[in-house]
């Protein structure tokens, strides 16, 4: 191996890990909110979702790579379908809680955008994360003031 070549792969892993550390960050961002409200799914739950997310996405972006080196085809963007659905997947263990009421539904929505925020992160967008996660926590935070309103009427008022 040249130098050259561990230079190399030196900026990828560094580019890799300022991608994962955007994602940890934004998703400690949204997840920052549920924490000071101490709700079960907190800080680190929005963190790793997010992480998760982004990880994937570097591993389908380098396989395509490694991939198209080979001459084989690929498509990334099958592996965040796949991500859309499994965060889906998750975001419904979210909101059934084996009751007749419906509730969760905040918590399976911002789940959602922390997988959104770390797949940004995986694809580089690290602007577009930290503004994302920033704009939702804004969103979980202006929220707080209204939890109570019309409380009676409405089943989601336990998240």
């Amino acid at each position: 191996m040249e130098i050259a070549d561990i230079f190399s792969q030196a900026g990828g892993y560094f580019e890799w890990l300022m991608r994962l550390g955007c994602a940890l960050l934004a998703g400690a961002v949204l997840g920052l909110d549920r924490e000071v409200r101490r709700r079960r799914i907190g800080i680190r739950t929005y963190m790793m979702v997010s992480l998760g997310a982004a990880v994937f996405t570097i591993v389908s972006i380098e396989m395509a790579h490694d991939m198209v080196a080979q001459g084989l085809s690929s498509d990334p963007s099958r592996v965040i379908q796949g991500l859309v659905g499994g965060l889906g997947f998750l975001g419904a263990g979210a909101i059934i809680q084996g009751d007749k009421s419906v509730g969760g539904m905040v918590t399976a929505a911002s789940l959602w955008v922390a997988g959104a925020i770390g797949l940004a992160s995986g694809l580089g967008y690290e602007g577009l994360a930290l503004t994302s996660a920033t704009l939702a926590a804004g969103v979980l935070w202006i929220s707080h003031f209204m939890a109570h309103r019309g409380q009676k009427d409405r089943p989601d008022a336990q998240d």
